[in-house]
């Protein structure tokens, strides 16, 4: 069960939430459960996040089925799929909480748009920046005004394709301090920590916005952040 607690519209800050680690510096795995081009986007996505000095995402085997994009503890999974038009949104990143420590992330690319035939968003430039702005929530990265992939504007989706020095400057002071405890690991989150698609609200009507976030409480107390980017049409 997932009662949502708060809604705010692109712009505002998830407040402080990261990884648990006991290093400054450390590895996150990305499992891919991809395919099509979102492979070659991939690698290239990661490369790009790695010349920071802070992360290395690690691409390895995926672990869940792409349709449901299920979180992994420790871990991020990154899914495509055809996910419906009817959902109105190009990319969606969930992140599983605990104490204000991220657990688990997974990223969702919407392929009803990013690879549908009459799409504006069908184009390597829209995929590029949408993959590299969703795996930029799940290291705990916020929106930006700048020319990073991780400015959430319809401008941005096909023109700021990669992040920049500053997100990286942003990584290293999120990361500066080391915890006691540590959320990568490898461990299965149970299914009844998953929020329920449902829950997710509607599309804002009349917005120049091209996203939302919403925090929802699970039953066992743990937080789901779920960043949503809309198709405009």
């Amino acid at each position: 069960v997932v009662v949502p607690v708060t809604l705010s519209i692109a712009g505002t800050s998830a407040a402080n939430y990261h990884w648990a680690r006991r290093q400054s510096q450390f590895t996150l795995e990305v499992g891919d459960n991809i395919s099509g081009n979102w492979d070659r986007l991939l690698r290239r996505t990661l490369a790009d996040w790695n010349k920071n000095d802070t992360v290395t995402l690690n691409k390895v085997s995926g672990r869940t089925d792409p349709k449901k994009c299920r979180p992994v503890t420790g871990r991020v999974e990154v899914c495509n799929w055809n996910y419906g038009t009817g959902t109105g949104w190009l990319g969606l990143t969930q992140l599983y909480l605990d104490r204000g420590h991220i657990e688990a992330a997974t990223v969702q690319m919407n392929d009803s748009y990013l690879n549908a035939r009459r799409s504006k968003y069908n184009t390597n430039d829209a995929r590029r920046h949408t993959l590299c702005h969703e795996l930029g929530h799940t290291i705990g990265l916020d929106h930006v005004d700048t020319r990073s992939c991780m400015d959430n504007s319809e401008h941005a989706i096909f023109h700021d394709l990669k992040p920049i020095h500053r997100d990286f400057r942003e990584l290293k002071r999120i990361y500066e301090h080391r915890d006691d405890e540590t959320t990568v690991s490898s461990a299965s989150v149970t299914s009844d920590t998953i929020a329920d698609p449902s829950s997710l609200p509607a599309k804002p009507f009349g917005r120049d916005t091209t996203e939302t976030m919403t925090i929802q409480t699970l039953d066992d107390g743990r937080e789901v952040i779920t960043f949503i980017t809309w198709a405009k049409d």
